[in-house]
């Protein structure tokens, strides 16, 4: 089994390209992004954090273009793939990747508008990567609450494989 589940905060806007399919021509959206994660707290009370490339195609791609950016909390299901290239001067080179096959954005409207609104207001990033026609956060009902559920993960009937 080649399962991954993880929640964590985007470092960076998502990258998306479009490739032809070979054999059919249809294009296909393709988001590369960079997540990071918490993990528990050591003994001296900092916080390791571990760092992960994910990669979404074909809808999960244009749904994470249209309303996941930098800094917004998601949850993932997927699976890893491991791939390798020849650098310029000979050597192997190695990458371990996620592909997306389930995405839940976490962060709230209200939550993603801070974010923009900090992301605005820094002029570096402003400049860079914020377009003026940037889609903006659509919610398909009002948030009533900006809290997120507790979820006692003890209670989950979920099976893992170690």
């Amino acid at each position: 089994m080649n399962k991954v589940f993880l929640i964590g905060n985007l470092t960076k806007d998502p990258e998306i390209k479009t490739a032809v399919t070979q054999g059919t021509g249809q294009p296909l959206k393709i988001a590369n992004l960079s997540m990071a994660v918490n993990e528990r707290k050591n003994k001296d009370g900092t916080v390791k954090v571990q760092y992960f490339n994910l990669t979404a195609f074909d809808k999960t791609a244009e749904i994470i273009e249209k309303f996941v950016k930098k800094g917004h909390k998601i949850c993932i299901s997927g699976s890893l793939q491991n791939r390798s290239w020849d650098r310029p001067d000979g050597t192997k080179a190695y990458a371990t990747d996620i592909l997306i096959q389930e995405l839940e954005m976490l962060t709230t409207k209200i939550e993603a508008d801070r974010l923009m609104a900090e992301n605005l207001a820094n002029p570096q990033y402003a400049s860079s990567t914020m377009p003026s026609s940037a889609p903006q956060m659509q919610e398909p009902e009002p948030v009533t609450d900006d809290k997120l559920p507790v979820i006692n993960v003890d209670e989950l009937n979920v099976q893992m494989p170690f």
